[in-house]
């Protein structure tokens, strides 16, 4: 990890770097969209470019194939939207770091569009964009982002750390960028540097977004940005072209479930339609994790699994972490004890032997095994990947 002496001397030597041959060709859309609650937003967003008559080619990328299977590459193919795995990628192109925020600039880069409408998976298009890379502004700076709430402070440590001169202007809000790569090719390679070393860097800022902000900054590019204020519905940031419309709906606070409850959102253009698109997914998509267990179609030992574990009260705890009494019922919905990522559960055969899944809305939470008489241990397949255990309070 770098050292603040260190950042600021390789941040300057990162700004003169001489890496310029901009990649790709054409326009298109880049989004970000793996595992189960992105690629179920990615799906709504793309149905609605689709639905609006949005020709642009689309790439999805993604961490790996545990994030987007086969199944969920074809459910894409109708659309014209070309899957990439970044992880692939990065054989090619190495990156220090690469998460989920890393993953804006460097699909970016290294995209096959030499102009590129950068897309969050929750942003929900009110019209087809494709006019933005037809605009004067765009046509004139090369590079559109858009406002956040808030402004960064002058005492904050990220000015001293660029060397960029303190600014009274609106951070940046990335759901939405149009960048022409050709023109912008410096500054995307030293954001990417700052998002490569984000152990430092996101010390001293929020994520990916100020890292657009200060490379442009620091290297004294012009960009264009529309003079409205961010338009707040409830958990939805919507943002408007250089006119004043609206064309972009960022729901950032409420992300589309494929199988749980989809939060109502007053003065959201389109929900019916994203709601149509949402039942449509359930139907096509057969192999998402968060499937519940179907009594019906499943076989007698799992079905004698099923109804001891429906018939007991648990004790659901994370080691060092939460821990609360847990109900499941037959028709693989957690009745009890349900959060976010504790909404579902399934039996699974791994080797012969039975495994309980919890899943919830980034796909299986957990998955446990009989460590013993009437206890479940396994470990979270998220996060802090804690110990998981599962011991009964009653019989009934």
């Amino acid at each position: 990890m770098l050292t603040t002496i260190i950042a600021k001397r390789e941040l300057d030597r990162a700004a003169t770097a001489g890496n310029l041959t901009p990649s790709g060709s054409g326009r298109g859309i880049v989004i970000c969209g793996g595992g189960v609650k992105y690629f179920t937003c990615a799906w709504v967003c793309i149905n609605r470019l689709r639905s609006l008559g949005c020709q642009l080619p689309i790439e999805l990328w993604f961490l790996g194939p545990a994030e987007v299977d086969s199944q969920m590459r074809s459910l894409l193919q109708p659309l014209g939207v070309r899957c990439v795995d970044a992880l692939e990628t990065r054989r090619r192109h190495p990156a220090r770091i690469l998460n989920g925020w890393e993953l804006k600039p460097y699909s970016i880069i290294h995209c096959s569009f030499r102009e590129v409408l950068f897309l969050d998976a929750d942003n929900v298009p009110v019209v087809d964009p494709t006019f933005l890379f037809d605009t004067p502004e765009y046509l004139q700076h090369r590079a559109i982002f858009w406002p956040d709430y808030g402004r960064l402070d002058p005492e904050r440590s990220i000015w001293q750390l660029t060397g960029v001169n303190y600014r009274d202007e609106p951070e940046f809000e990335t759901g939405q960028i149009v960048i022409d790569k050709g023109a912008c090719w410096r500054a995307l390679n030293l954001t990417m540097w700052m998002n490569e070393h984000s152990d430092f860097w996101y010390q001293h800022i929020h994520g990916d977004k100020e890292t657009f902000h200060m490379a442009w900054r620091k290297l004294q590019l012009h960009y264009a940005i529309p003079r409205f204020e961010i338009e707040s519905l409830e958990s939805t940031m919507c943002q408007h072209d250089f006119e004043g419309r609206r064309i972009f709906q960022h729901r950032n606070g409420a992300k589309w479930s494929v199988d749980g409850e989809n939060r109502v959102v007053g003065g959201f253009i389109c929900e019916r339609e994203c709601l149509e698109d949402l039942a449509k997914l359930r139907q096509v998509w057969c192999t998402r994790p968060t499937l519940p267990f179907q009594y019906g179609s499943a076989d007698i030992e799992s079905r004698q699994i099923a109804v001891d574990l429906c018939t007991r009260h648990w004790f659901y705890r994370r080691i060092n972490s939460d821990q609360r009494p847990m109900r499941f019922s037959l028709d693989g919905h957690v009745a009890e004890g349900s959060r976010d990522y504790e909404q579902t559960w399934n039996i699974k055969r791994s080797g012969g032997e039975p495994r309980l899944t919890i899943a919830g809305a980034e796909g299986i939470t957990c998955e446990l095994r009989v460590a013993e008489k009437d206890t479940w241990r396994g470990r979270w397949q998220l996060g802090d990947f804690a110990q998981v255990e599962l011991t009964p309070i009653s019989s009934e």
